[in-house]
């Protein structure tokens, strides 16, 4: 097998704040959550109908994927380079309109300090043209297509997504924190 450009090594990045150390980056979660899987119908708003689902459970942390489903309007940011404190940002939102059908798309479920819910999408997308589109999803800036959305998610019992800022990327994450 050959590659068309010659191996190159990994670009190598350092964060502009103080490494942070050691990193919280994963938790062990007992396995009293629960399974969802929530039909967001043709035309409706998926951040709203989300919330709407989600809602009788109070703010509720977890990760989940949509499974299958189209967009009939997407909206969406990447990552550009950033003048200042914080070295990349999200860009400006890029919209489109017309059917979109699903390729993958993750879902993070978390909240901010004051309580409010944290609906955090990253996935892609094909327009009816075939151009490919992709990066964090504004959900409550999307409507669903003719197929609507199937969105599958696993719900975490003791621990919870908390957004915190970040010292070392200057990123606002999504940082695993146990319930007492």
């Amino acid at each position: 097998m050959s590659f068309p450009q010659a191996a190159r090594r990994p670009a190598y990045f350092v964060h502009p704040g103080t490494p942070t150390w050691p990193r919280l980056i994963d938790s062990e979660s007992m396995p009293r959550g629960a399974e969802l899987r929530i039909v967001v119908p043709a035309h409706a708003n998926v951040g709203a109908a989300l919330r709407q689902a989600l809602s009788p459970r109070g703010t509720v942390s977890g990760c989940g994927r949509v499974a299958a489903g189209s967009l009939s309007s997407l909206q969406y940011h990447v990552i550009v380079a950033t003048a200042g404190d914080a070295p990349f940002g999200y860009g400006s939102p890029i919209k489109c309109d017309g059917e979109l059908t699903l390729v993958t798309a993750a879902v993070t479920l978390g909240r901010k300090p004051d309580g409010a819910q944290i609906l955090h999408c990253h996935g892609g997308f094909i327009d009816a043209a075939g151009k490919q589109h992709g990066g964090h999803i504004a959900l409550d800036a999307c409507v669903a297509g003719l197929d609507g959305l199937v969105v599958r998610v696993c719900l975490f019992d003791d621990i919870e997504y908390v957004i915190s800022p970040d010292d070392e990327t200057r990123f606002d994450l999504l940082t695993p924190v146990h319930r007492n």
